[in-house]
């Protein structure tokens, strides 16, 4: 049974607080749990071409896609090292070399058994840390100590309740 098919028939909104982030290829394949995932986009521009002996038209035809970076912000941990030196290195092995990754995004829900399933997932691909970012630590809050990961990728797939929306 698919596991999109339990939210299938909803006639409400997907709610955004409960999903997992998955780094793929990095040994063992390790979810995280980050505080919030946003900016997964996609846009592209559009040329300009004139009409050929028609002087008062134009057409618009579309460039190669952009995906702009996705932030992740987590709390401070510690407890996957290979994740940590990959993270803290910006994608860079041991050997000098970038190592890209497919990190994979679920948003989840629950069913009718009160059990988690995926509603929709964002497979990122080519993924690489463009910045790494460790937030305040101050004596004066007692607050979480938060980072900020920001990620390029080349690509993504998405697959919904509908299957697969990416048509290349």
């Amino acid at each position: 049974m698919n596991s999109f098919s339990q939210f299938s028939t909803s006639n409400y909104p997907a709610m955004g607080y409960r999903f997992k982030v998955t780094f793929n290829d990095l040994g063992a394949n390790s979810s995280c749990p980050f505080q919030s995932v946003s900016m997964i986009s996609v846009s592209n521009k559009s040329t300009i071409i004139a009409d050929g002996g028609d002087n008062t038209r134009e057409y618009k035809l579309p460039t190669t896609n952009k995906y702009k970076d996705v932030k992740l912000v987590r709390g401070l941990m510690s407890n996957n090292v290979s994740l940590l030196k990959w993270l803290e290195n910006l994608g860079v092995d041991s050997s000098g070399r970038l190592k890209p990754l497919v990190v994979v995004i679920e948003l989840l829900n629950t069913n009718s058994l009160n059990q988690l399933t995926t509603i929709e997932k964002w497979s990122l691909y080519d993924c690489f840390p463009t910045s790494f970012l460790l937030g305040e630590m101050n004596s004066q809050k007692s607050a979480i100590v938060l980072e900020t990961i920001t990620l390029a990728y080349s690509k993504y797939e998405r697959e919904s309740v509908g299957g697969l929306l990416n048509y290349y």
